[in-house]
């Protein structure tokens, strides 16, 4: 894990110094970079270490072949680099002189091109350089857990770097995109394709490579999910059991390490099954110590004492039943304004929450000498942790899908639809009406679009970009996504559109600001494409979301938090921080005057927050949605990006 940078098309060890200062909070450990030989092509590779596997020099990078001929700058982990490279010396009579995964990805991508990548279980961006061909590769995995991102400079040359501040010193200037209103208006719609939030750069998108060569880039995508979903056997003890053992593997194989790991644990269901996987192969003979963490017995809870969204009880109980030890860390903010601004400029783009609590809880578990932490993200989207049931409700084609959902809600209290809910359900349904009969030839494309230019989504589902808009698109033509049921195929927007590419952006920036590799279990591919290929009675039934987790995990993890029906999530208390530590800079921001259109929703906003009686946490995101986009635009005048 680690921060990579370059350009291509330019040689210049001062750049090199620049790029490499914007992104040394991402590798703590060590840097350097390449400058391309006299009378050969232009370029410069940069990396910052994060050291986790092979913690000698033989690891650092960038990484050259024995031949001179190719060179590599990796971010990421590949979780099966033992078995790949065993394969490569069997095959290739490769000699690998190191124990990093890096070495195996670069002879692999040399031996087996870009064929090499499905080969590869884990989370990367990087950028092979072949100076004979003078030609850059680039690659993001499957899901795009690690981001990688473009600026075009002039006379062809092109610049890229693991985020987006970064490029700051190729730019002329820091300024938002034009895009900006959508993206602070539709936060969830943007993250999957290549706009950003700043202008003049561009995002690599998830399961794309990108190859530069005479002065142009050529994008195409490696990875489609839907063309890997399978035959699943229908007897459900025997999905359990198949479930069971993928997951269990992809901990395992995220367990390798060279350094201590730990699980950032929130007392709900997904970090704590990772937890109590990482208990049960601990040592187990059908699960090999291929390079598995021995110091790995470390349960960290970001809690909030004395608020409503504290989860740590639950969290002290997993570990204690785990026999693993427990931290539970106070992230209570007493922070000014400005550090608010400072840490949305650490995290890149604004989000819907404020980043500080999850800032702080890395933070203080790098502080414990932990650099990884296998962390239970991904799981929401695959079952659904969030209300998207209702829509999938609204959206289900038979009885039995509907009636499954509707136990499912009743049992969760849910409650019956808001008049937001109900308003988002409607547009989606006019949406695919529209798009129904535009499909059947009914509705001619002219008055398809003007239809649905009026149709408008509420900000947690995304909005109505042309980029959304043309994915939504081409999944509803894939004849594989039209065999799922409605409920699958609202998670499969979920995971790959919408929600997920947004928290995995989020996750990246708040681990590694910190100088610590987030790894995530239910992000392996191949329990992704088993979890999607399953029919819906697995996912839900007997009155439970996630079934086939919970049953899977049966005798692993307490039934106290494997049954949980209630569901808080990592949130911090915002709208108490509101009424305490931040109210005085909310008063002095009010009193200031502005003719930003921002600042007049601020005030609206905020005089609202006042006239309530006892504001719970749904009012304290919506004052914070409302002042986000002030702060986020000063914060591009922070050193940070400066």
């Amino acid at each position: 894990m680690c921060g990579i940078a370059g350009v291509i098309g330019l040689k210049s060890s001062q750049i090199a110094k620049k790029l490499l200062k914007k992104i040394e909070h991402r590798g703590p450990d060590g840097s350097g970079f390449w400058l391309s030989s006299p009378g050969e092509f232009p370029a410069t590779l940069c990396h910052s270490r994060l050291s986790i596997l092979d913690l000698s020099d033989a690891g650092a990078q960038p990484f050259h072949s024995a031949n001179g001929r190719y060179s590599i700058v990796f971010n990421g982990e590949i979780y099966n680099f033992l078995e790949l490279g065993q394969d490569l010396t069997s095959k290739y009579k490769v000699s690998l002189l190191s124990n990093t995964d890096t070495e195996v990805l670069l002879y692999g991508l040399i031996y087996e091109g870009l064929d090499f990548l499905s080969k590869c279980n884990g989370m990367w961006a990087f950028c092979l350089w072949d100076r004979l061909e003078a030609r850059a590769t680039f690659s993001r995995d499957r899901f795009g857990v690690k981001p990688l991102f473009f600026a075009d400079l002039s006379g062809g040359r092109i610049a890229f770097s693991s985020e987006m501040k970064g490029l700051a010193p190729l730019l002329s200037s820091i300024i938002p995109s034009q895009h900006i209103k959508d993206i602070f208006a539709h936060q969830f719609s943007y993250e999957f394709s290549d706009l950003c939030a700043i202008a003049g750069i561009s995002r690599l998108p998830a399961g794309s490579v990108g190859i530069y060569e005479n002065g142009r880039l050529f994008v195409d995508q490696w990875w489609n999910t839907l063309d890997h979903l399978s035959l699943i056997d229908v007897d459900y003890s025997s999905q359990v059991d198949s479930w069971r053992e993928l997951f269990f593997d992809s901990v395992n194989i995220r367990m390798r390490s060279d350094v201590r790991i730990g699980t950032a644990l929130s007392g709900g269901l997904d970090s704590s099954s990772v937890l109590a996987a990482m208990s049960a192969i601990s040592g187990h003979s059908a699960f090999p110590n291929n390079r598995v963490a021995t110091d790995w017995q470390h349960g960290i809870c970001c809690s909030f004492p004395g608020s409503s969204l504290d989860e740590s009880h639950f969290a002290k109980k997993v570990a204690q039943s785990c026999n693993v030890n427990f931290d539970s860390l106070n992230v209570l903010p007493n922070v000014s304004e400005v550090d608010i601004i400072e840490s949305l400029a650490r995290v890149d783009d604004p989000y819907l929450t404020m980043p500080i609590p999850m800032l702080a809880t890395y933070k203080a578990i790098k502080s414990k000498g932990i650099s990884v932490t296998l962390d239970g993200h991904g799981a929401d989207e695959l079952f659904s942790g969030y209300g998207h049931l209702k829509y999938a409700l609204q959206c289900s084609k038979t009885y039995r899908e509907f009636s499954q959902i509707m136990e499912i809600d009743r049992s969760t209290r849910t409650g019956i639809f808001s008049y937001k809910e109900r308003r988002n359900i409607s547009c989606r349904l006019r949406c695919r009406v529209y798009y129904f009969l535009y499909s059947l030839g009914v509705l001619p494309l002219g008055r398809f679009r003007m239809l649905l230019s009026g149709v408008h989504f509420n900000s947690d589902y995304g909005g109505p970009s042309s980029r959304l808009y043309e994915a939504r698109k081409y999944l509803y033509n894939h004849p594989r996504f039209l065999e799922l049921d409605a409920f699958t195929q609202v998670l499969y927007e979920i995971f790959h559109l919408t929600i997920l590419p947004t928290l995995l952006r989020n996750y990246d920036r708040y681990s590694m600001a910190n100088g610590l590799e987030i790894r995530m279990p239910f992000m392996d591919w191949r329990l992704v494409t088993y979890t999607f290929s399953l029919p819906l009675q697995s996912k839900l039934g007997g009155t439970f979301t996630k079934r086939i987790l919970r049953d899977a995990l049966s005798g692993f993890l307490i039934d106290e938090v494997r049954l949980r029906r209630d569901k808080i999530g990592w949130n911090a208390p915002v709208h108490e921080w509101f009424q305490g530590p931040l109210k005085q800079s909310l008063d002095e921001r009010f009193a200031n005057h502005s003719s930003s259109p921002y600042h007049e929703k601020f005030r609206y906003a905020y005089l609202n927050f006042l006239k309530l009686h006892n504001p719970g946490f749904r009012d304290g995101q919506q004052l914070w949605n409302s002042v986000l986009p002030l702060l986020w635009l000063e914060s591009l005048n922070s050193s940070s990006w400066n």
